[in-house]
Order: structure tokens, then C-alpha cells, then sequence
């Protein structure tokens, strides 16, 4: 997840660094007048701007297809699109246990594990370009806005797969 949301703000950042960096250079300038202008400068770098950044991450972070690159998952890759089998994790317990997390709190025992398979296919006609990053291969949706499925390289079993996998991936695009 935490990859995630880097990836998603520095898209964000590439796109409206401007909008940064106008204010900030504003008012470093307008301090040679009034050294004010310079505490504010302070503030909007490290209360304003961080603010911002933060429901940017919220506001992105949360839509359904940040669950595609986070959860467990086998890919099949098809001329349709991507075929995604979700592993969703589920605790389970005694049948006459509450599923609570009280109750999974007092059990001195783990509470086994088992995974919900849930199928979502991505078509083709979604996907706006490929992108490569040093630990995955990073597919971007049109909508909603910067979005994206990674792919972490040591998913594919050697480099002829990884290279198939992209060229077919390129051609389906268009």
C-alpha cells in the first residue's frame, strides 16, 4: 500500500508541482520586502502543502482500484483483458463463536486464515499506457485519475515471460 501512494503522488506531484511552487516562490521573493512573508512561506511548505498531500492520498487511496495492486491476486493476462483472481483474507471461527474481534482478540490461539476469491476483468479499452518503475510495471486507468494496476516483476518466471507478457499487453492497448 505504501507504494502504492507514492506512485500515486508522484503522479500527482509531476502534474501540479507548479501549484506549489508559485506560492512558495511568491513569497521568498516578497520577503526581501517584509520578512513575513518568509514565515508564511514556512507554513505553507510544512502545514498547507502537507494538508493537501494528505487528502490527496486519501482521496486516491481509497477507490476500488488501489484493492487490484494491494491484495493477493493471480493475474491472467487475455486478448479480452486482465483477468484478476482477488484473494480477499477471512477469518474464521468456531461455529459457535461470534466472528468478533472481541472474540478473536481473547482466543490465545491464531484464528486460521482462509482467502475469498473474488474474479474482476479489466478490459483492454481501460488501460491508457504501460510504465515501468524499478520494482514493477505500472498499468494506468483513463479514470479515475491517477490510478494504476502494478505488477512487481518477480510476479513473471523470467525475462522472455516479462517481455510476452508486454508486448501483449502493447498490442491490445493499441
Amino acid at each position: 500500500m505504501g507504494q502504492y501512494l507514492l506512485y500515486t503522488l508522484k503522479g500527482y506531484i509531476k502534474n501540479w508541482w507548479w501549484a506549489y511552487a508559485l506560492p512558495l516562490v511568491l513569497c521568498i521573493a516578497l520577503s526581501v520586502v517584509n520578512i513575513n512573508f518568509l514565515f508564511v512561506a514556512i507554513i505553507l511548505l510544512f502545514l498547507v502543502f502537507m494538508m493537501i498531500l494528505f487528502f490527496v492520498v486519501i482521496y486516491y487511496g481509497i477507490v476500488p482500484e488501489s484493492r487490484y495492486s494491494t491484495l493477493k491476486k493471480d493475474i491472467e493476462l487475455n486478448n479480452e483483458g486482465i483477468t484478476l483472481h482477488l484473494k480477499k483474507p477471512v477469518i474464521e471461527l468456531n461455529a459457535d463463536e461470534k466472528n468478533t474481534i472481541e472474540s478473536v482478540e481473547k482466543k490465545e490461539e491464531k484464528p486460521t486464515v482462509k482467502y475469498d476469491l473474488e474474479t474482476v476483468v479489466i478490459e483492454w479499452d481501460r488501460i491508457k499506457c504501460v510504465k515501468g518503475s524499478d520494482e514493477c510495471m505500472l498499468l494506468t486507468f483513463h479514470q479515475p485519475k491517477y490510478s494504476f494496476l502494478a505488477i512487481p516483476y518477480d510476479a513473471f518466471d523470467d525475462e522472455t515471460h516479462l517481455r510476452d507478457s508486454l508486448s501483449l499487453i502493447r498490442s491490445c492497448i493499441g
